[in-house]
């Protein structure tokens, strides 16, 4: 996909402590950049759910954040904007461990919040005491997070997915064969009633997604969608990207314009 692809953003002004960065975020149904094979890629979601479950298991609640914050750890570089400090690299892998996530939100609207619980790569969504939605078994979320990602005015359920093939639960009619290889993806659900239906499913992410939040950087009313990106040849890297909701998908914010 032609860097072009996606309108340019200004941002003007931004707020938070880190920022940190994504992949290439195509709209549904849009034929994302064709994955090159190279060792080391993995064809099967067992055997990849299986090397993560090796890793130790870590609480969210151990890398203390300010909200609308994500972690850095070890900052390697600077940008400025109106004279702030900013990282956009990081030193540090965030794959070393497995994250376990719990946390409350009202989705649906309805004044009751429903837990969300992130454990051994798999989410569990609970309301009255019962489970009404888990994440299925032939993924891996490594980090999910809410927020209004779409800027329709509605929290959504927004996840950093791990799966066999290119696309969601839809695959664009003019597509013949799809990418067997486990890769990352953004996953965005809402919630009605008791059913998560979804709202944007990326295809395969160039760079995979280690974190990410959604925080109104430039005060203008709507979320910027800020992550940290990695790669999948080289764990230990992460650098910032930004990204706006543009009505069909997301549209980089190029740190080089500001």
């Amino acid at each position: 996909m032609d860097r072009n692809f996606y309108r340019p953003v200004k941002l003007s002004l931004l707020v938070v402590t880190f920022l940190l960065a994504a992949g290439v975020m195509c709209c549904p149904g849009a034929l994302a950049p064709r994955q090159h094979s190279g060792s080391g890629e993995i064809h099967d979601i067992a055997v990849f759910q299986e090397a993560r479950l090796r890793l130790p298991e870590k609480s969210e609640a151990s890398f203390p954040v300010e909200p609308g914050e994500l972690p850095v750890w070890d900052s390697e570089k600077e940008i400025f904007v109106a004279g702030e400090q900013y990282a956009t690299r990081t030193r540090q892998s965030l794959q070393k461990y497995r994250l376990m996530q719990s946390r409350e939100a009202d989705l649906d609207g309805d004044c009751r919040p429903e837990k969300y619980t992130l454990r051994n790569g798999k989410i569990t969504v609970c309301a009255d005491n019962r489970i009404i939605w888990q994440s299925p078994d032939e993924w891996w979320v490594d980090y999910f997070f809410v927020g209004d990602a779409n800027n329709d005015g509605k929290i959504e359920l927004n996840l950093l997915v791990w799966k066999e093939g290119s696309f969601g639960s839809r695959k664009p009619f003019w597509v013949e064969e799809d990418d067997p290889a486990v890769k990352n993806h953004l996953f965005i659900f809402k919630l009605e009633g008791d059913t998560f239906k979804p709202v944007w499913q990326s295809s395969n992410l160039d760079r995979p997604n280690y974190r990410a939040d959604l925080v109104d950087l430039n005060g203008d009313g709507e979320n910027e969608l800020v992550v940290v990106e990695g790669s999948y040849s080289d764990p230990s890297e992460g650098i910032v990207t930004l990204w706006k909701w543009n009505g069909w998908g997301f549209s980089r914010i190029d740190l080089e314009d500001w």
